[in-house]
């Protein structure tokens, strides 16, 4: 079903990782870390025009895209997996769900220090990817087109009437967010792990799974993943340069087409994130198909200019890439101290557009100190523990 990819690393695929790692560092430093609207009161700098510059690159480059592109390759890495341990004879599902328990755990711990960890929400919608592993191309792709087109959001609102199962709206102005966001800039470490571990996973679970439906979207994704390898189209990019070419012009023209019906449903629906009434909850489905698009606009956009110089400037993220695990907490680390009450306490104090430039030293040293630590060893320190954990063995770490 999916043809064995040699054990050599796939350069683009590990640069392509850096790429969307770098997008997250931007998505979660201008957001200063919140995983929730910025409340009413409380935000203590006024923004200017830079400001509003960082938060435009932020809302048309960044919000929507990247979290899709790491979704793609979570799909990507396991249908390798299934498919190199298929070619010696075995079979991976088993030790995948292991992989995805231990992977769970991880996210479970950084969930208590920043609600918007991503790692549950992948290890838990992956452990569904062996049953879809066994179906055809054609049944992935119209599962796929369903979920792109909203289907989930379709059948939560019809059971549940509303937006949301919290039973509070999860606005600016909601008390509860001004609540989370004292917390958030006056707590201890363990306040605000205490918040988050009581009320961080409801709200979690209702913006993956409720009207919003980040979750359907995700899994969507892990499915283009899959389908990228059993295609041979990541195994072969090369002769695969014209099929890429032809995504990117259809992505360009769709781009241009979801753009301006997203501004009429914003004209007809001014709340349509509020999801008030079934014609906004119909209409947000231009919202997904255009971060669809630009993701897509992104990807391609990515891999032509890398195929044309592997060793360029996109070569230099491909050490990020293999150490995006390590490196994604780490960035949390570094954000949660800057603006956390149990850090630095800066959060609501700072401009977006210092924020941003605050992401491009982040992104460059850990760059810089990726090269450097796999120049040393063969895995990062996190990267390690799992693939330790995974196997039930020692994995060579050093490579002096």
């Amino acid at each position: 079903m999916t043809a064995s990819i040699s054990n050599n690393r796939i350069d683009a695929v590990d640069a392509l990782r850096g790429f969307a790692l770098a997008g997250i560092v931007f998505a979660h430093m201008i957001e200063q870390f919140i995983a929730s609207p910025r409340p009413v009161d409380g935000w203590l700098v006024e923004s200017n025009i830079f400001d509003h510059i960082a938060q435009g690159f932020y809302g048309l480059f960044i919000m929507g895209k990247f979290f899709s592109i790491f979704a793609v390759l979570f799909g990507i890495s396991f249908a390798i997996m299934m498919g190199n341990a298929a070619a010696r004879g075995s079979s991976f599902s088993g030790r995948f769900i292991w992989r995805l328990a231990i992977l769970f755990a991880i996210g479970f711990v950084h969930s208590l220090i920043y609600r918007g960890d991503i790692l549950t929400i992948y290890a838990a919608i992956g452990f569904c990817l062996p049953f879809f592993y066994r179906m055809s191309n054609k049944a992935l792709w119209f599962i796929v087109v369903l979920l792109f087109l909203g289907l989930g959001r379709y059948l939560f609102y019809l059971v549940m009437g509303s937006s949301s199962f919290l039973g509070y709206e999860h606005t600016s102005a909601s008390p509860v967010i001004a609540a989370y966001f004292e917390v958030l800039k006056t707590g201890s470490f363990l306040e605000v792990a205490r918040e988050n571990f009581f009320h961080g996973f409801a709200s979690k679970a209702d913006f993956q799974l409720g009207a919003f439906g980040r979750a359907y979207l995700t899994l969507a994704y892990f499915l283009v993943g899959m389908w990228l390898v059993r295609s041979g189209i990541i195994s072969n990019l090369e002769a695969n340069k014209h099929l890429v070419k032809k995504v990117l012009k259809w992505s360009i023209g769709a781009c241009v087409v979801f753009f301006f019906c997203l501004g009429a449903s914003f004209s007809f629906f001014p709340d349509l994130m509020e999801f008030k009434s079934w014609g906004a909850v119909f209409a947000f489905v231009f919202y997904d198909l255009f971060n669809i698009a630009f993701t897509a606009i992104l990807m391609t956009s990515f891999m032509l200019i890398y195929l044309r110089k592997p060793t360029g400037w996109l070569g230099s993220l491909a050490p990020y890439g293999r150490m995006a695990l390590s490196n994604y907490l780490l960035q949390t680390l570094i954000g949660t101290f800057l603006l956390y009450g149990w850090g630095l306490g800066l959060v609501g104090e700072i401009h977006d557009w210092q924020m941003f430039l605050f992401s491009v030293a982040v992104i460059y040293v850990q760059i810089q100190l990726s090269k450097w630590w796999l120049a040393r060893y063969y895995y990062g320190p996190l990267e390690w523990l799992w693939r330790c954990g995974t196997y039930f063995k020692g994995v060579k770490f050093a490579r002096l």
